[in-house]
């Protein structure tokens, strides 16, 4: 069990591929929310570039399911208000046995 503190949204996509020999476009949905609990490993705005700063973001995040697969997914805090936290790249997913939890890496 998890205290929930927010939610994701995997980034499904579904189409494409090639059909009599021309491509055919990808759409991308959005999952249903899957509850979750997160937590910021780094989040500032350290991050420099020639016209600016910008925010630099890792969080871990663990949800109770028994597959996870996506590539894409969609963070929301909900602690205080809804509050989209971003779109990230999942770097890495880690089974915890123990607590037939989740560990999301983004």
């Amino acid at each position: 069990m998890i205290i929930e503190n927010g939610y994701i949204t995997c980034s499904v996509k579904t189409g494409g591929g090639m059909v009599g020999g021309r491509p055919q476009p990808v759409s991308v949905t959005d999952s249903d929310p899957i509850p979750c609990n997160w937590k910021a490993q780094k989040w500032d705005k350290k991050g420099k570039v020639i016209d600016g700063v910008f925010t630099q973001a890792q969080f871990e995040i663990l949800i109770e399911l028994d597959v996870f697969d996506a590539e894409t997914i969609h963070l929301y805090d909900t602690t205080l208000e809804l509050r989209d936290l971003g779109e990230f790249t999942v770097q890495s997913v880690e089974p915890l046995a123990a607590t037939g939890a989740v560990k999301i890496t983004v």
